[in-house]
This record gives C-alpha cells, structure tokens and sequence, in this order.
C-alpha cells in the first residue's frame, strides 16, 4: 500500500503531493491493523531494509521459517553495519558486504537457532565485523538516543533515558550525593531511591525555578472524593491518561494555583456546565473539550486532546463557525492528513467521535466504550 502511494501519489492527494501520500497510506494501515502509525513506519523500515539488504532472511520470512520478531531482531543487529549517507563508494561496499555476511549466516540460524540464541550469534558476528571501531558504533548509538514515557499502573509511570553513559552516570551520581545529603539533614523517613526519584522529577518540572513547567494537565476530581465520601461512579483522573489514586488527586489539587469547577451529570457521567462567568471562545472552548475527549477524537489515536489542533467539522473556508459543537480536537499528524489528502474525518454526533474513510476506501469503527 505504500509503494502504491508512492507511485501514484495521486490517488491519496489532490495535489500528487508523494510526502502526503505515504503518511496517507501508514495511517490507512495503521487504522486497518489498529496500530500506531510510528509503529506501522518501524515494520515498513524493517521490512525495507531487510528485502533490500538481507534477501535470505527476508525469504525465509516469507516462506515462513522466521517470525516478524526474528527478522526485526535481525535487522536491528545489522543496522549499525551500514555506511553513514554520503560516505565514500569503499565504505559503502564495506558495509554492504558485511551485511550480506549476517545475512548469509542467520539465514541458516533461523532455521536451528531458538530467538534467543540468534539474537546472541547475530550480536557476536555483528561485534567481530565491526571490529575495534568503538567510536563508530558510539556514533550509531547516539542516533538512537531519547526519552520515553509508559505507564506502569497504579498511577505511577516510567520515564527512560537513553543517552550517552558518560552524561546520564554524571547525572546519576549527581541525584545520589544530593539524595544522600537531604537523606541525612530532613530525616522524613523516605529512602535513597524514593529521594532520587522525587529529586529527578521536580529538577525536570523546574520546581521553584523561575523556568518551572508551564505545561497545563487536566485533572478531573470527583467533589464527593474531595469530600472522603465512596464514588461509585467517577474516579480521579488525569484527562486522555487515566485514572490516578485519590491521595494523588487531593495533593495536586492542594498544589493547583486555580481550577475550574466542573458540573458532571453523576448518572450518565456527561459534563453538563462549567464554571466561567466570562466567555472566552478560544481557551473556554478548548478547556471544555479537552474535558469531553482527552485524547485526539479520531478512531484509534491515542495522542492527547491538550497537544491537539481545534479543528472545523465543516471548514473555516466552506462557513464554518467556531461553535463548540462544530469543534473536534485533532492531533496535528491527523488534522494535516485531513486537509491535504483524500482522507475524508467524520464526525458522529452523539459519541463526538471521527470516523476516518481512507481513500482505499476503509471505514474505521469507534472503540468499545469501556
């Protein structure tokens, strides 16, 4: 579907734009198969590279004999042999050949080797090809570096670094000597690690710095919560994220510089008011429906409503009103898509949904409501 884009680009812009057509075609899949589109882009670069790059393995893929785990594991090992863009014909052909050297080698481990075993046979080659060249493979790495969030239950999440040793061991040693001071001056019973942990979070958020987050997070909270009455139907929670523990709860609220009171049917669980004396349509009108949808409002997307663009139901151009019942959230990969390709985004009236029709003609369903 995507060499079909790229080759009649036509098909998926007004415009023949070939950039909108592929991210046309990755989110068509990724509505089919009910993925993440940066997902869908890893499987297509995998599958890229090994189909161009390791012909055996990708054969034994197709013919069966290797799972799509196996050949990523393959592909990801096999990576850091390739020359850098640009470089020099002699360093192209030695990467090159070094990769058709895995490629020769794992295509007969697929066939006697379990995943495990693979993957450390497909290390221990790529390490003797790549030889002493520390600083290249240092060079490799270091394209990869970033953060990563993921939620671990119970309200709490990890935030991962992955960057150079030297830094993150210097940062460390930093979070662990100060821990070690405050451990023996506040005596508040919290260990090292709980220490760490606080320290990392408020000197990331800026706390008490004149550069302290100004990022805005919708937290809902029940009043009957508040109260320490049961709430049988509504739980505290972060909008678009999920819920969060009641102690949780009453300590952000205790740290809010102000908040807004939210009227919510206790039933039905709908907002029915806000509390604003004075209307103002642009921050008023996206509060309101940050609240309603917490995340981006079309079918499978997961990113958040805060982050999202405002967009018309029916086109500013077309005479559209800025109505909030004319207004959905729409990421801003989403609310590109829907203006510069054949993607059609559907509003449902009553789950203030989007269905997306894909120009392959793909309709994506809404999902389950619990």
């Amino acid at each position: 579907m995507i060499g079909l884009a790229r080759r009649h680009p036509d098909l998926y812009t007004d415009d023949a734009d070939p950039v909108f057509a592929e991210r046309a075609a990755v989110m068509d899949i990724a509505v089919r198969l009910q993925l993440s589109e940066d997902h869908v882009r890893g499987m297509q670069a995998t599958a890229e590279f090994a189909r161009s790059l390791l012909p055996g393995v990708w054969d034994r893929a197709r013919n069966g004999f290797a799972s799509p785990a196996v050949v990523h594991d393959i592909v990801s090992r096999a990576r850091v042999l390739e020359a850098p863009v640009g470089a020099p014909d002699d360093v192209g052909d030695a990467g090159r050949a070094a990769i058709a050297a895995v490629d020769d080698a794992a295509t007969a481990w697929v066939l006697t080797c379990p995943p495990a075993l693979l993957r450390r046979k497909v290390r221990g080659l790529v390490d003797r090809l790549l030889g002493d060249e520390a600083a290249r493979r240092h060079t490799r790495a270091m394209e990869h570096r970033g953060v990563t969030f993921s939620e671990a239950g119970d309200g709490m999440s990890w935030l991962t670094i992955h960057g150079p040793t030297a830094d993150l061991h210097a940062a460390y040693r930093r979070l662990s000597a100060t821990a070690k001071h405050l451990q023996k001056t506040e005596r508040d019973g919290r260990t090292r690690d709980q220490i760490r942990a606080d320290l990392a979070a408020a000197w990331l958020t800026g706390v008490g710095t004149a550069t302290a987050v100004k990022t805005k997070v919708f937290v809902t909270i029940p009043a009957q919560l508040l109260a320490g009455e049961p709430v049988p139907v509504q739980q505290a929670e972060i909008v678009g994220v999920g819920p969060i523990d009641p102690l949780s709860a009453k300590q952000m609220l205790l740290d809010a510089g102000s908040f807004h009171r939210v009227i919510t049917d206790p039933v039905k669980n709908v907002i029915l008011d806000m509390d604003r004396r004075t209307y103002r349509p642009t921050r008023a009108q996206r509060d309101w429906l940050i609240l309603q949808h917490g995340t981006c409002s079309r079918d499978g997307c997961s990113r958040l409503a805060v982050d999202a663009d405002l967009d018309h139901d029916r086109p500013w151009a077309d005479g559209g009103t800025t109505d909030v019942r004319q207004l959905r959230p729409l990421c801003p990969r989403d609310h590109r898509l829907r203006h510069r390709t054949r993607s059609r985004y559907r509003t449902r009236p009553e789950e203030r949904t989007v269905q997306v029709v894909t120009p392959t003609g793909f309709r994506s369903t809404a999902p389950a409501p619990f």
